[in-house]
């Protein structure tokens, strides 16, 4: 078991890295959102001009992201400085992360939820090379890089909660440090200070828990601070996606009131059923879902039973992590792949942990095994189709049509507006601005075209932008209403190749 101990985690992390390595690809970046404003942001640091948005006019502070994952893309910049082409590194630093992850996830099954080493290797791999994980890891979104820090760091306090003295004081300092790096990479890591604290007042450790948060809370000050004093620096129409993420989620609390929540919580819980049952039934039909569903939660309810009492920190951080994906008004697919691996190896727990016998083990066996074909069909398809690159292949196909006409009809200093201003300033190479804004209120009601029409009235008389370049139907019927009547405030310019630009009409909108 010792020499297991060594090599499993070590092996799982070869594979993970070669098959990391080989799903690398040179798509654009940009196909999530989120993760063309990582490079960007990694650029801003890279080239010495702070932490910005520089697709934006006047390139103003950023205090939406926190800045641990672009500081690391930022490191990486430094040494391949040509972009596109250090995409290839970044995806391949993701690829090391993965490993990483494998490493500790393996590590963790076996120490703290006392896995067999060949189980311990089931749910490294299950949560490292199957399609969600290696899906995030080739987007450059920093879910790799949050959970290299996470399951290290989770493992580490569930051993040193049970430590004494002077190991305990020097262990929840060094607990702080580790909860603020996880938090400056994901704003929900704040739910890990949560849960260690919480395991701290459990076990009456008051002067180490107070040293954990007074940590915690010192090193995170200056991010604090700066989101404090740069969080509202842009024009309202655009706080949706670079604003605080607490200033956004409080907005929709204040429109709608509490019971939005209530109906999020339905939306959520829906969509994550449905995202997540596919990587494991056997088919689509109803009997293969509810066989699936029911399995999945067996094999999750009696991990939580079965652990509690080896990994309560990782049990409150899930259960609050969880608890605040079902109420937030947004996707909540991305945040479960955020954890898959530690919900894999809650998954593989029951059926290899030591106080799990009889009957209990054999319906947690039997629990697995309705799972295993449904995994083994969704990611052989998932390889052969290669769909961790998916997303890129179809955002950067969609896009490439207007990156070409803000190239051939546009100057390098144009203000352009954009359904996806990220990827327009990284490949057209011209400041960008958006054409919507996301809200709260929007993620349970869509917003009616004369509404989009009114934010995109907004956007222009903030920025002025020389063209607005769209191609989606919703986008496009609100720019074609700010085309109508006496006020008209845009012009149809051309309509060739599925691109739509349209030109603001001169003293038609307020000075900026």
């Amino acid at each position: 078991m010792r020499d297991a101990s060594r090599w499993v985690p070590a092996a799982c992390a070869v594979v993970a890295l070669v098959v990391g390595l080989s799903t690398l690809n040179a798509l654009p970046v940009g196909g999530f959102y989120d993760d063309s404003f990582y490079v960007i942001l990694a650029k801003s640091l890279a080239t010495g001009q702070g932490y910005r948005n520089l697709h934006l006019p006047g390139a103003p502070f950023a205090a939406h992201y926190p800045p641990g994952y672009p500081a690391f893309l930022a490191l990486l910049w430094k040494l391949g400085p040509a972009f596109p082409a250090n995409l290839m590194l970044f995806k391949a630093a993701n690829a090391v992360l993965l490993a990483v992850v494998a490493w500790s996830t393996a590590t963790f099954a076996m120490r703290r939820l006392q896995l067999a080493p060949w189980l311990a290797a089931v749910a490294a791999l299950l949560g490292t090379i199957t399609i969600p994980p290696l899906l995030l890891a080739n987007m450059l979104l920093s879910e790799t890089l949050f959970l290299a820090l996470l399951v290290p760091a989770l493992a580490y306090a569930e051993g040193a909660l049970q430590e004494g003295g002077p190991v305990r004081m020097r262990a929840a300092v060094a607990l702080g440090v580790l909860a603020a790096a996880i938090t400056l990479v994901r704003s929900i890591g704040a739910l890990v200070i949560v849960a260690i604290a919480v395991a701290y007042l459990w076990r009456r450790a008051w002067r180490a828990g107070a040293a954990f948060v007074a940590t915690a809370l010192v090193m995170l000050a200056p991010w604090t601070l700066w989101t404090m004093r740069h969080g509202a620096d842009l024009p309202p129409a655009l706080l949706g996606a670079h604003g605080s993420y607490l200033g956004w989620f409080t907005g929709g609390m204040r429109s709608d009131g509490p019971a939005v929540l209530v109906r999020t919580a339905l939306v959520n819980v829906t969509a994550m059923v449905n995202g997540v049952l596919p990587s494991f039934r056997v088919g689509p039909a109803l009997l293969p879902s509810a066989v699936a569903l029911i399995a999945l939660l067996s094999l999750w309810a009696a991990a939580a039973w079965r652990t509690r009492s080896r990994v309560p920190v990782t049990l409150v951080f899930l259960a609050l992590y969880l608890g605040l994906v079902v109420v937030w008004p947004g996707a909540p697919l991305r945040f479960v792949w955020g954890v898959w691996p530690l919900l894999m190896a809650l998954l593989v727990a029951p059926i290899g942990a030591p106080a799990t016998r009889g009957s209990t083990r054999a319906v947690c066996i039997v629990a697995a095994v309705c799972l295993a074909p449904g995994v083994l069909r969704y990611n052989v398809q998932g390889y052969r189709g290669g769909w961790w690159a998916s997303i890129s292949r179809q955002m950067g196909g969609a896009m490439r049509p207007a990156i070409v006409w803000a190239r051939t009809h546009t100057a390098p200093g144009d203000v352009i507006a954009s359904e996806s201003e990220g990827m327009m300033y990284l490949y057209a190479d011209r400041p960008s601005v958006p054409v919507t804004t996301f809200t709260a209120a929007q993620y349970l009601q869509e917003r009616t075209p004369q509404e989009n029409a009114g934010i995109l009235r907004d956007i222009l008389a903030a920025y002025h932008p020389r063209y607005v370049i769209l191609q989606s139907p919703p986008d496009i019927a609100a720019a074609r209403l700010l085309t109508a009547g006496p006020s008209a405030a845009l012009v149809a310019v051309d309509t060739t190749g599925g691109v739509f630009a349209f030109a603001p009409v001169a003293g038609a909108l307020p000075a900026p």
